[in-house]
């Protein structure tokens, strides 16, 4: 079994300015976000979802485990020398990365069911307050993507840029490590991303639409009320629709707010994404060019800034208008 025990090349001093900057980025958005997620869970534990938990636990976890790792090499501006540490963070951090994208995928999934299907069993069974399957399952599934290159199985881990973090091997030029890289980057990137872009982009037509309809108000049977009747009848008809309205503006507000997880999850992944594309190109000797090193270790630094942050994100934004929603439901019952 091959262990990809990559040369650590030397750090110029530019490098190590620029490595440091990011990290102190990284250090600053990982101390709020710690300390964000540690509150969110001891007050608002009973009112967490089993998805939105899992994103807090992703966060945390990262947060533990890369957070010296980065520091250290900062301070230091010198890769850490033992590849099984670097391997074992870069494990941690593709599952870590994984288990945000699927969750996200969910959580997008959950209020496109609840908009257009809410009277379906599959609504009742995802959206459960103590279905916690679904995150177990999303943790099974990014261990099944992580684990195997983890344990050197084709492709494999290797460290990446100037040694400061492990990822996949994206340089393997075997048959199983490109059908394996070609599968991670359908499921893992492009599938979450398509049901994201899918899903809000339905709910926000389809909201817009329901907003903007008039329905006609008089019908042949009010025309034979009489005027008391008729009053009552508009009094009933301008309440259910000013009803109608508030909940499907609040809808179109969650709607709104989702949107800016979608383009986070693009600003966020599409950097490290296209890096890794572009070193599988290279591999292939179809483009005689190599990438800089620390532009490697830059968008790797913002993937895991992203795991780290979208827990922040997704309660500053979804959470406030889910609740808003939730108050404004149990008012027009």
């Amino acid at each position: 079994m091959h262990i990809n025990l990559t040369r650590i090349s030397n750090v110029s001093d530019n490098d190590c300015i620029l490595y440091r900057f990011i990290s102190i980025i990284f250090i600053c958005i990982s101390i709020p976000s710690f300390t964000y997620n540690i509150r969110f869970i001891s007050t608002e534990r009973h009112r967490l979802n089993p998805l939105a938990l899992s994103l807090i636990v992703n966060s945390l976890v990262l947060t533990i485990f890369s957070s010296p790792y980065i520091l250290t090499q900062s301070i230091k501006c010198t890769p850490i020398q033992s590849y099984f540490i670097c391997s074992s963070q870069g494990f941690i951090c593709f599952t870590c990365g994984i288990c945000v994208m699927y969750t996200m995928c969910l959580l997008s999934f959950i209020q496109y069911i609840r908009l257009f299907y809410n009277s379906t069993i599959i609504y009742r069974i995802i959206n459960h307050k103590n279905s916690v399957l679904i995150p177990f399952l999303c943790w099974f599934i990014s261990l099944l993507w992580s684990f195997p290159p983890y344990m050197n199985i084709k492709p494999g881990f290797m460290r990446e840029g100037q040694g400061f973090d492990c990822g996949l091997n994206w340089k393997r030029i075997d048959i199983e490590s490109h059908i394996y890289m070609l599968l991670a980057f359908i499921f893992i990137y492009f599938l979450p991303l398509f049901c994201l872009l899918y899903t809000h982009i339905r709910m926000l037509i389809a909201i817009r639409k329901l907003v903007y309809r008039r329905y006609p108000i008089i019908s042949q049977t009010t025309k034979t009320m009489s005027i008391d009747m008729r009053h009552r009848f508009f009094h009933m008809f301008t309440i259910a629709e000013s009803n109608r309205l508030k909940r499907l503006r609040i809808d179109r507000r969650f709607a709104r707010a989702t949107m800016i997880t979608v383009f986070y999850y693009i600003l966020a992944w599409t950097p490290y994404a296209i890096c890794g594309i572009l070193q599988i190109i290279f591999a292939m000797k179809y483009i005689h060019y190599q990438l800089p090193s620390m532009l490697l270790t830059l968008s790797a630094l913002i993937a895991k800034m992203a795991v780290i942050g979208q827990s922040c994100i997704y309660f500053y934004t979804i959470q406030p208008a889910n609740k808003r929603f939730s108050l404004t439901s149990a008012t027009l019952k």
